[in-house]
Order: C-alpha cells, then structure tokens, then sequence
C-alpha cells in the first residue's frame, strides 16, 4: 500500500517547478507593450477597450496580448496568439510580464474564443477578480496553459489546454491561492504533469472536465472546502488526490463526488493523512492499477461509491474511517474487495 501512495503522489519536478512559478506570482506586472487601438493589434500590446482580432499574431518574440483596464473583453475570434517558442531574453520578471500569451491583472475581463500556443505561460490570470475565459485552447506552453494566481470568483470554461508544459513537467491548468473560482467544462489532454493543479486554494468548483492522459494525477487538490464533481479522469497516472503539496494552511472539507474514474495506473481517487473532513461520495472507480479507492484519513467520510475491477482493493480505509453505507466493490484484484469499510459485492 504505502508503496502505491507514494507513486501516485510523486512529484518529481514540483521543485523546479515550484521555483518557476513562484518568481511568476513575485512579479509586479508591470504591464509593458504600446496601448493597441480598439480594432487592430499586435505583439506585445496593451489593450485597454473591447478588442475583437481581425487576424493571427504569430511569432511573437515576448508577450501576446495583455489587458490593461478593467471590464474590457478580448475576443479572439478564432485566431491563433502564437509564441515563438523560445524564452524571451532581456525580460526582467520581477517588473513585467515575460513570454505570456494573454496576461492580465484587472477585473471582469472576458477573455475568449481562440488559441494560444507556444509561449511561456498561456493564459495568465493575477491578482484579478471576476474574469470570464471560455472557449480558448492553449498548447504546447512552456509552463502552464491557463493559470490563476491570488484571483478569485472567476470562471474558466468550455476551455483545453493540452501538451503544456513538456520540458518543464508543469500542469495543464493551476489554481495558486485562488478561491470561489469555478472551473468547469474543461478539456485537460497530455500534459507532462497532472491535469489540474490546485493549490492553497478553497471554495473552488471543479465541475464537469475531462482529464485524460497525464503522467501523475488527474487532478490535486490542496486547500478547503472545494468541490470536485461530475469530472471524467481516464487513464492519468493516478486520479483524483487530496494531499498536501505546499504550506498554504489546511487541506479539510473537500467533496469528491459522482466522479467517474477510470484506467488510472495507480490510485483512483486518494485523501492523504493531512485532509480531514473528505467527503467521498458516489463515485464511480474502474480498473485502476492500485486501490480504486484509498483513504489514510480516518476523518473522510465514504458513501455510495462503487470500485469495480482495479488491480488491488476496491476501497482501501484507515480504521476508523466514517462509513457512510451504500458502498459496493466486486472483481478487485484483492478478494476481500473492501477494508474497514463495509461494500456489498
């Protein structure tokens, strides 16, 4: 068992990473870049009216596109913002944004319909409130696709990020001390880390995504009170875990329901002993490698779930965990389907 866990919860660049990202939530964000005009743009400038794109930005040797008023929205009408791939030279991250596809620190912007491929972060969200991204695909990003830092009551929607951060081992989308967020709709495809990376994060609702083809976990979770339900995770390194992953405070009454779980290498969906208070409840675990379900916090409470043909238990708990009835295991690898939980077979 404890060798299981610790596979799922590897995180073998997180240092690296960690540092990457931490000089980017630093910055200041000064935004750079000459003001663009309401009807025509081009790399590197601030936008500051509603602006629709009239034609691609390719090749842009810094930033795409920042936002530099509040209420405005970008509409990309289709087009592509792409990077040039390389890291921008000369770009001190302490003062400005640096190889960013979209960046913007102002609230209730909209950003929208399009792509953007090929920088440093795709979509950068700091320190904003009440912003609207949907229908936007961002790829092969040198760190994250789409990442919110100290923002909150935004929504992302209807939304991809796929094959991101691939010499960097980053997620496809993060959440870093964002809370009341709603991420829903999503489409989260080969990253070279896990899906969706929550961290320091509460009262988020992650709703209705698809997760497939990760490395590690589909996705994690640390923070309180989040709600993580109706998600499609298939084939990731593991599926959904609550754990620990910085020092941001309590990970405790999160909800992980009606989640459909399924071809995981390792653990289906996972609460460390640091997360009290987890809410495990009707969710659906298919031929993981490991354990469909497992619990190392006697505080969770598990109801209504079913785990069917992984590779170990159904569903293994610590003694004492809250049994909240209704569970049902059969065909595990383990015969004795369930431990300290009762499941009908």
């Amino acid at each position: 068992m404890a060798s299981k866990l610790i596979r799922c919860r590897e995180r073998p660049s997180e240092a690296g990473f960690v540092v990457a990202v931490v000089a980017l939530i630093a910055v200041v964000l000064a935004v750079t870049g000459g003001e663009a005009s309401a009807s025509h743009v081009g790399c590197g400038d601030t936008i500051t009216a509603d602006t629709t794109l009239d034609s691609d930005l390719l090749n842009c040797p810094n930033n795409g596109i920042l936002i530099g008023a509040d209420g405005i929205t970008l509409d990309l009408n289709g087009h592509v913002i792409d990077g040039n791939g390389a890291p921008t030279a000369g770009c001190d991250a302490e003062v400005e944004f640096c190889d960013t596809g979209v960046g913007n620190e102002h609230d209730r912007v909209t950003i929208k319909g399009g792509r953007v491929r090929d920088f440093g972060l795709g979509v950068f969200i700091f320190a904003a409130r009440h912003n609207r991204l949907r229908r936007l695909s961002t790829f092969r990003n040198t760190f994250i696709g789409i990442v919110l830092i100290r923002s909150a009551r935004s929504v992302v929607k209807r939304s991809s990020a796929s094959r991101n951060g691939l010499t960097t081992d980053s997620p496809g989308m993060a959440l870093f001390e964002s809370h009341h967020n709603r991420i829903a709709h999503n489409r989260m495809v080969g990253n070279a880390d896990v899906g969706l990376d929550v961290v320091g994060s509460d009262h988020n609702h992650i709703l209705h995504n698809r997760l497939r083809r990760h490395p590690l976990d589909g996705i994690v979770i640390d923070g309180k009170y989040n709600e993580i339900a109706r998600n499609r995770v298939i084939r990731n390194g593991g599926g959904i875990l609550i754990s620990k992953v910085g020092n941001f405070g309590r990970i405790v009454g999160n909800v992980v329901r009606r989640n459909y779980v399924r071809g995981s290498r390792f653990g289906g969906i996972g609460v460390d002993p640091v997360a009290r208070r987890t809410r495990i409840r009707r969710n659906l675990v298919v031929r993981s490698g490991g354990d469909g379900i497992f619990v190392l916090n006697r505080r969770t409470k598990l109801t209504g779930n079913r785990a069917f043909r992984n590779g170990d238990l159904g569903i293994q708990a610590v003694r004492g965990v809250i049994d909240g009835g209704g569970n049902v295991a059969r065909h595990n690898g383990d015969p004795r389907q369930c431990v300290n939980v009762i499941c009908r077979s």
